[in-house]
């Protein structure tokens, strides 16, 4: 009987070792658990006007093998990004949401796109288009920002490496562009050229739901780590 309980002392103290050991080591986890929890999505304190270029009449670039019209990738693109940034916690304002303009002239849908993205509470602006080149050869994403502007030039290198880690592609520096959409935008602003049309792998692929998918997880990646340094 001494030996059982000699011995079932030393199992129960054994065992009271390997708890406490094994608390030690799970309490670091708890506490990045618990922190994680408490903390707030930082883009939820954004709110991202996302507009998807052209529309209607205007088509926008053509896909040189395809036929394909810039428009609709653009939409596809938008509402993608809209969806990915939602899930992220921030507030999404979308230009449109449909292949119809905003307005029967190129001028009067440009002044109601400036309408809303001048509008109260907008945190900063992604406008959603294809490219197009002479050089076939020309391929892969660029993003363009206001020049002069610091924190338009911060979103279009976040959203540019984020393209180009998830892409697979070298990181390629961000362009400063004096266009209208970046130009005329209170806050921050960046185009997202999402690949040339006049490239034959890349009208192929910007045409893919899954690949449209990884542009907008990307584009909503780097809103996401412009939000964080915003703080």
């Amino acid at each position: 009987m001494r030996k059982r309980t000699g011995r079932l002392c030393f199992l129960l103290a054994a065992a009271g070792v390997l708890l406490t050991a094994a608390g030690i080591l799970a309490l670091p986890l708890l506490r990045r658990a618990i922190a994680a929890q408490a903390r707030p999505a930082t883009a939820a304190a954004f709110t991202v006007a996302v507009d998807a270029g052209h529309g209607g009449a205007d088509g926008g670039a053509v896909g040189t093998d395809t036929g394909v019209i810039e428009a609709g990738l653009n939409l596809a693109v938008a509402r993608l990004l809209e969806a990915e940034l939602a899930a992220r916690g921030a507030q999404v304002v979308m230009t449109r949401t449909d292949d119809g303009a905003l307005a029967p002239s190129k001028s009067a849908d440009m002044e109601a796109r400036r309408s809303i993205l001048r509008g109260g509470g907008i945190d900063l602006v992604v406008s959603v288009h294809m490219n197009a080149f002479s050089d076939r050869a020309v391929s892969g994403p660029m993003v363009y920002y206001m020049p002069g502007s610091a924190e338009g030039e911060r979103l279009a290198r976040c959203v540019m490496d984020a393209l180009s880690d998830a892409l697979g592609r070298d990181r390629r520096a961000p362009n400063p562009g004096d266009y209208f959409v970046v130009r005329e935008c209170s806050a921050p602003a960046v185009i997202v050229e999402c690949g040339f049309l006049s490239n034959p792998d890349d009208e192929r692929r910007l045409q893919d739901p899954a690949y449209q998918q990884t542009l907008a997880a990307a584009i909503a990646a780097g809103v996401l780590a412009y939000a964080e340094g915003s703080q």
